[in-house]
């Protein structure tokens, strides 16, 4: 198990939602990831971190140490973000001296960390220019090695890969992934994002409404969300209404409201006649093509839908149907796997099996 680096306790943003708490640990990228936030509660965030806004009766520990009332600049952490620009006046080496010369490192000693530093982000070409010419990913990369400059104990990355494009974010995520592995840098990134959060981290805290819903690693988010919500927000998980009919050794038998009973397993406390949410995830549905009439009432153990729409992304086709009662669903198939024919407009068979489905108590109920 490796140490705790940071441990933020009982933080709250949102009045009448719970506190929350969260630790990062040496050498861990630890992401937040926001699903309904424009920003507000992400900044929030950064800035009772970074010192910029009081914690309230929240507490920050870094190495062991209360650093909750310390001043902006003297935590032991450092930020990457939109919200703290390069100097514009400064070219890329003078402004990774400026934090140096703040803490009166010796002229020789600072030099040689520039220096390394540089190296360490490929800016030796972009040494002595301004800001104004860099590219994003150039600007992204000074802006790292500046907050490398000072040896926090945690760099926070403020939702960083904002705009950028494709080719830059891959860039930035595999020189991040670098300095973990030279330099053991501990990462917490915030982000609206949940690719970027996928690809930069093992662990993961969702966040909606000021409230962390879940935290764990990718595959107990995927494997084991608490609720329909992050079963969608992790995997774009179909999430269907219904009542729970039976419910036997964790099975949940379910009478959808689109038509057709299917089966699922149960999350959470489910009882015979609740209302549920049956979660199903794009690639666990079994597509079938009926050469003869259906009952378009639903049947038991599958469902019957219209193929609405085919896309090709290479590896993967993602397919869109619609339900009786037009509910929409997506269903994902590898590549070259449908019988020559199918077209847009036809009728499927959905169906699943009950372990590759989960089924949880619906906001209804939990509220």
């Amino acid at each position: 198990m490796r140490s705790a680096t940071l441990s933020v306790d009982t933080i709250s943003f949102v009045s009448g939602r719970p506190a929350f708490s969260f630790t990062l640990h040496a050498g861990e990228c630890l992401a937040l990831l926001m699903l309904n936030d424009s920003g507000q509660i992400l900044g929030t965030l950064s800035d009772i971190l970074t010192g910029h806004r009081t914690a309230g009766d929240g507490r920050l520990t870094l190495l062991g140490q209360d650093i909750s009332r310390r001043p902006v600049g003297q935590r032991g952490l450092a930020a990457v973000g939109a919200r703290d620009p390069l100097f514009e006046h400064l070219s890329v080496r003078k402004n990774l001296a400026f934090p140096l010369r703040t803490r009166k490192l010796p002229q020789d000693q600072a030099a040689h960390k520039i220096t390394q530093l540089l190296a360490l982000l490929g800016l030796e070409q972009q040494a002595d220019a301004l800001p104004s010419t860099l590219t994003a990913s150039e600007r992204l990369r000074a802006q790292l090695a500046r907050a490398l400059a000072t040896d926090p104990a945690v760099i926070v990355l403020e939702d960083i890969f904002a705009g950028l494009d494709s080719e830059t974010r891959t860039d930035i995520h595999q020189r991040l992934i670098r300095l973990q592995r030279a330099r053991e840098t501990s990462f917490l990134l915030l982000t609206r994002d949940r690719s970027d959060a996928l690809t930069a981290a093992s662990c993961i805290g969702v966040i909606a409404d000021g409230a962390l819903l879940q935290i764990g690693s990718v595959t107990e988010l995927m494997e084991r969300p608490v609720s329909a919500r992050i079963a969608a927000a992790m995997t774009d998980a179909n999430i269907l209404t219904g009542l729970a009919i039976t419910v036997k050794d964790d099975i949940v038998q379910t009478r959808l409201a689109c038509g057709g009973t299917m089966e699922a397993l149960a999350e959470g406390d489910v009882e015979e006649d609740d209302l549920v949410e049956l979660c199903i995830r794009p690639g666990k549905i079994a597509l079938m093509f009926p050469r003869g009439p259906i009952n378009t009432d639903g049947t038991e153990g599958s469902l019957p839908a219209t193929l609405s729409d085919i896309r090709n992304l290479g590896d993967v086709l993602v397919l869109r149907v619609r339900l009786a009662d037009s509910t929409e669903m997506v269903v994902h198939r590898p590549a070259g796997s449908l019988p020559p024919g199918v077209a847009v407009g036809q009728t499927v068979l959905l169906a699943w099996g009950p372990s590759a489905a989960m089924v949880f108590p619906s906001q209804d109920k939990e509220g």
